[in-house]
């Protein structure tokens, strides 16, 4: 392990030493500089210039801010035509810090949910833009706005966040045509000034609504993510297994999580989330100044409901409800740690010519998963020194019927596959870890009427990675050591069932999505140093190299059809380089993920 780290050492203070000259992303003089930490993504637009309108709709300086989110409100803008609408976030900070997470409300809808760029001394700014035009509904009339930025501020803990909110409007030329409504699934504590987060499994995220009678299509969109003894949930094993090494903490239930949707008790569509890995994840020093996939703009997940209208236009009240869960060796499918934050929104379509829409009984196909475990644990000594586990999932879901608008009656199916393997091997008696993961999936909305084309969506999300941990006798006095190397992809096809339905012609082409990442890192610290919060101060002692490739070809929010690629490089050391920042307007090769395990076994 030793000869391991002084190589790795040697060979990323080579490539600083060589590369030091290049261009950095480094603003100003040396008491006023600021780093751009970013995360690559393609553009929405090809110019954002010939705005009908903009105005700051929030800006707040998030110092101590444990409980005290920003509230303030919106008014869309007068004398102004739009159809387009994109939220610009920028967010500057400097001092020592962790990674915080961040939730922009109007009333109770979550319209994005962020995470932050992990602050150094000198300080960091960055922008990031989203596209949140489906929202349309709400950006028409008088909203509160509320931010939930929770950060701790004192004498350790010295960052900031200062976070300006811009709307940028345009007027496209395209056929439009927003949902009517959008109903929340959230705790609703607008009029309390808090934000409507949901913390599963401790709370309830069960509501209970009634729709309009002549609801044509309906949409849920989801936003989950694992937090605290969450944040890691890939990493986990199931519970049986955490006390495998006395000397090391494992946290339980199990690597698979699977977020519900649920309407009167009945499954309407499950989601296996993307694995987020925030700015002090793994290690900080693979994420300057290079940010993870998704991490400034966490994913939603769509479930198309319209096959249950028949049931859900009836006037009644109907149960909506949100749960994530893991696998349990019992029961199949059990309860998860905490925090898991949720919340989601109901997109209605009304039929304005029909006055009830009707539909037959749902023809559903909703068997549990399939999970199948093993493992495998070596001891010596009479002390456990290895763990071998392996997880494999797989689910079909499929909804079914025939719904009567003013249109015809037409039959309707949604239908998701999904797969899943994880493996993890612990050695060293659980100080060293190698992982692969691999969650992959299908999803189709289907209509039988003939002017009506099916939409897929396929993902595949790859990870791996390994962490070697090098504890002194005394980590007092000599630096503990940690080796990290991540590799990951995210690749999907598809189109996004909201924005189509909101702009058709616009979004009417599939886009195609390709990234990975891939790093390494060594990282020094002890345990005297700014009482714990040595990890969070890469300057100290981290040494990284992280490397993207990025390729997307597919419909902007213009509605003109584009194509972008981008392939950058960084070294984080003393003072971080980017060392290569290539762009192209075209699609670029993306090399696959390596399973890091069979590299180790193979070793």
């Amino acid at each position: 392990m030793l000869l391991i780290v002084l190589v790795f050492v040697g060979l990323l203070r080579e490539a600083f030493g060589a590369r030091e000259g290049l261009k950095r992303r480094l603003y100003g003089n040396e008491s006023t500089e600021l780093l751009e930490v970013f995360q690559v993504e393609a553009p929405l637009r090809k110019s954002y210039d010939d705005t009908s309108c903009k105005q700051v709709i929030m800006q707040h300086d998030f110092t101590a801010s444990y409980g005290s989110p920003y509230v303030g409100m919106y008014s869309p803008p007068t004398g102004c035509n739009f159809t387009t609408v994109i939220f610009n976030m920028s967010i500057t900070s400097a001092g020592i810090n962790y990674d915080r997470l961040g939730l922009l409300y109007l009333g109770d809808v979550e319209v994005w949910r962020t995470t932050t760029g992990m602050p150094v001394r000198t300080g960091i700014f960055y922008n990031f833009l989203k596209d949140v035009t489906v929202f349309d509904a709400l950006l028409r009339t008088q909203q509160k706005v509320i931010m939930q930025l929770d950060n701790i501020y004192n004498d350790v803990f010295t960052g900031n966040f200062n976070v300006t909110v811009t709307a940028l409007y345009y007027d496209d030329e395209k056929f439009f045509t927003p949902a009517n409504t959008i109903l929340p699934i959230s705790s609703k504590r607008s009029s309390e000034n808090h934000s409507s987060v949901i913390s599963l499994p401790d709370g309830n995220a069960s509501i209970s609504v009634t729709f309009p009678r002549n609801v044509e299509r309906a949409v849920v969109s989801i936003i989950a993510s694992g937090n605290g003894a969450e944040e890691f949930w890939f990493t986990n094993v199931p519970t049986e297994y955490e006390k495998t090494f006395n000397n090391t903490a494992i946290y339980g239930y199990s690597p698979f999580r699977e977020v519900q949707l649920l309407i009167d008790g009945v499954l309407a569509g499950a989601i296996w989330p993307f694995p987020t890995i925030f700015t002090g994840g793994i290690s900080p020093g693979l994420w300057v100044p290079i940010v993870g996939v998704d991490t400034y703009d966490l994913p939603n997940f769509e479930i198309d409901v319209s096959p249950w209208l028949g049931l859900l236009c009836d006037g009644k009240s109907h149960t909506f409800e949100l749960k994530v869960l893991g696998y349990d060796s019992v029961t199949t499918l059990g309860t998860v740690g905490s925090n898991w934050w949720v919340s989601g929104s109901i997109f209605l379509w009304v039929d304005s010519a029909g006055d009830q829409t009707t539909g037959s009984a749902i023809q559903s196909w909703t068997p549990p998963p399939q999970l199948e475990f093993t493992s495998i644990i070596t001891t010596s000594s009479g002390l456990n020194t290895t763990l071998w586990v392996e997880l494999t999932a797989e689910r079909s879901i499929s909804h079914t019927s025939t719904i009567t608008t003013s249109a015809g009656s037409r039959e309707l199916t949604w239908t998701q596959n999904l797969r899943y393997l994880n493996i993890q091997n612990f050695t060293a008696k659980g100080y060293n870890e190698t992982l692969y993961q691999l969650t992959s999936g299908t999803s189709t909305f289907s209509s039988s009427d003939e002017d009506a084309a099916a939409i897929t969506n396929t993902f595949s999300y790859p990870l791996s990675f390994a962490q070697d941990y090098v504890i002194p006798v005394d980590p007092t006095v000599v630096n503990s050591t940690l080796v990290a190397e991540l590799d990951r992809s995210k690749i999907s096809s598809g189109t996004s069932i909201l924005s189509y339905l909101t702009s058709p012609k616009a979004f009417d082409v599939p886009s195609l999505l390709a990234t990975r990442q891939n790093g390494s890192c060594i990282y020094f610290w002890n345990n005297t140093y700014y009482q714990f919060a040595g990890a969070i101060d890469p300057a100290q002692g981290t040494i990284g190299v992280t490397e993207q490739w990025f390729s997307f070809l597919g419909p902007l929010t213009s509605g003109d059809i584009d194509a972008y690629g981008r392939h950058v490089e960084a070294v984080d050391g003393y003072e971080p380089v980017l060392v290569l920042d290539e762009t192209f307007e075209k699609e670029i090769a993306v090399p696959d993920t390596v399973n890091l395990v069979d590299v180790k076994e193979d070793l």
